[in-house]
């Protein structure tokens, strides 16, 4: 079985700057990257040692279940893995519900499980 890495775990919140304020400058959280601004939707990547959140506003999407949970806006946590197309044929074979390997806006590829409750798991790879 491969062994998952807990990434980071992904928010829409409701307020960009306040969540923003939260993490870097309340918590102390270091930007990693960001994304967005001028008229976009704007993204931020945070993290404190192996702990990760990206906060992410609302973006023009299809079909946003992928990213912002079932039944709402949950986070969703993302596990990197180092052979992505290994990882999803192994969760395949156990018939559990996902989402093709695709590849991110965000310049990675990932898959998506969701729990029976709507919670989502990612698996990601760069």
């Amino acid at each position: 079985m491969a062994g998952d890495q807990l990434d980071h775990f992904f928010i829409e919140p409701s307020d960009f700057d306040a969540a923003v304020a939260f993490y870097r400058d309340g918590l102390g959280w270091k930007t990693r990257f960001e994304w967005g601004g001028q008229g976009q939707p704007r993204g931020m990547a945070l993290g404190h040692g192996d702990i990760g959140v990206v906060l992410a506003e609302r973006h023009p999407a299809d079909d946003h279940s992928k990213s912002h949970g079932i039944h709402g806006h949950r986070p969703t946590l993302h596990f990197k893995v180092a052979d992505l197309d290994a990882r999803y044929a192994e969760l395949q074979a156990l018939g559990l519900p996902l989402f093709a390997p695709e590849a991110t806006h965000w310049g990675t590829r990932w898959f998506v499980v969701r729990d029976p409750d709507g919670n989502l798991m990612a698996f990601e790879s760069s």
